[in-house]
């Protein structure tokens, strides 16, 4: 998650989520340019070192950037600045410091002292939003039991609500069995909860499952679930052999550029040789899946494709049914496409 800090000379502060736009201050005093940039959480648990970045002017004449940040009602710790020589009229430099899960959340203060040659060292105050710490605060699969039914795949819809994550993912795992389904990345609705559709085929394990919820930032994880129950269909499974997609794509993308896509697809336990692929696309704040194209997986099964990066959005592929195979859907994948 991406946080601006605002310098304290009357500009407002705004906090962006995942995938949010973020303001900036318009100006941070005679020392600085624009807005010092942070990635600023409290951690799931231990410490954590956050990193802030400052645009310095005219750099040539600073001696020492020195630096404490003070949490609500704590004391202060220091910052540690990196200064590297430079001749440039701006560097960039870095400030560290630790945040712990014992912390508090909320407007932490930052203050940088530059002293240049022949002056007395200046300050400048920073008001610094610390998020809280993320959780999964609830879980459900719709609907429940699942009833299975004969020939057909049933469609599962999984919600959750999450707080501070900058993903989330979820996976359907059956508890009496190895039976998986792995829903991807879930999205973020426009009410702040986490939204997902998988589809189970006849012949899903039947029995108890579980949902298991993975919300990730800064490099943590922690995770949530919720039971529901699996009914097999009152005519059993039919025959056919099931299939699997598997989907990888990078989660960052410069616009302008190459969305690959790679993964592979099984029949039963065997590649699925030769197989045709459909590729989908769901631009974010839309509801609907669109064709991109079709690809066909090599003999050993695997496939790759590239589509060009222009908005973000889900990408899904999906091995069409057969006489005898069932259709397969892979988890989603979220591409974040960057400016």
């Amino acid at each position: 998650m991406r946080l601006l800090l605002a310098a304290a000379t009357g500009a407002a502060l705004l906090v962006g989520g995942a995938h949010l736009p973020v303001a900036y201050a318009a100006t941070a005093g005679p020392d600085f340019d624009g807005p010092a940039v942070a990635d600023a959480s409290i951690p799931a648990d231990g410490d954590v070192e956050v990193t802030v970045t400052l645009s310095l002017r005219d750099p040539r004449t600073v001696t020492a950037v020195t630096g404490h940040v003070t949490p609500p009602g704590g004391s202060r710790r220091d910052v540690a600045f990196d200064l590297k020589p430079s001749t440039a009229a701006r560097a960039a430099i870095a400030g560290r410091f630790t945040v712990g899960s014992d912390d508090p959340p909320g407007a932490w203060r930052l203050n940088v002292q530059v002293a240049r040659e022949g002056d007395p060292a200046r300050a400048t105050t920073f008001a610094l939003h610390v998020a809280g710490r993320q959780r999964v605060d609830t879980a459900a699969v719709s609907p429940n039991p699942v009833l299975l039914v004969r020939g057909k795949d049933v469609k599962v819809s999984v919600l959750a609500g999450v707080t501070g994550a900058e993903t989330v993912s979820a996976r359907l795992v059956s508890v009496g069995s190895h039976d998986t389904y792995r829903l991807g990345d879930l999205e973020r609705g426009s009410d702040g909860r986490y939204r997902g559709v998988t589809y189970l085929s006849d012949d899903t394990a039947p029995g108890e499952w579980r949902l298991e919820v993975s919300a990730r930032r800064g490099g943590q994880t922690v995770k949530g679930s919720a039971a529901f129950t699996v009914r097999a269909p009152e005519q059993g499974a039919s025959k056919k052999v099931r299939a699997r997609v598997t989907l990888a794509a990078p989660a960052r993308v410069a616009k302008g550029g190459q969305v690959k896509l790679r993964g592979t697809v099984h029949r039963g336990t065997a590649a699925y040789a030769r197989k045709r692929l459909a590729v989908y696309f769901k631009a974010a704040g839309t509801t609907t899946y669109r064709l991109l194209g079709h690809v066909r997986a090599n003999a050993s099964g695997r496939y790759a494709v590239s589509y060009p990066a222009r908005r973000d959005g889900y990408f899904r592929v999906k091995v069409a049914s057969t006489s005898k195979t069932r259709g397969a859907l892979s988890p989603q994948e979220f591409v974040d496409v960057r400016p």
